[in-house]
């Protein structure tokens, strides 16, 4: 695992996220290191978002082309009848 947020993928910066949860909840944090692990966390939400905002669009880029190849392939077959 990387130090950079931009570095590592999805599934990664979700385990990570979730050792930061574990940590933020122990009692014996030392509060150096809160303010850190809380801007780590925010950096991993921030890549995790982007990721998920950059599926959804790649998934619906392919749901319209697969519509676009469908309406053109319908009406080839209108045009045979």
């Amino acid at each position: 695992m990387s130090n950079g947020a931009g570095e590592i993928g999805y599934a990664d910066a979700m385990a990570e996220l979730g050792d930061i949860l574990a940590e933020l909840e122990r009692d014996d944090l030392d509060v150096d290191v809160l303010a850190e692990r809380v801007r780590r966390a925010g950096e991993l939400i921030t890549l995790c978002r982007a990721r998920i905002a950059r599926a959804q669009a790649d998934v619906e880029g392919i749901v319209t082309n697969l519509d676009s190849f469908a309406a053109v392939g319908e009406g080839e077959d209108s045009s045979e009848s």
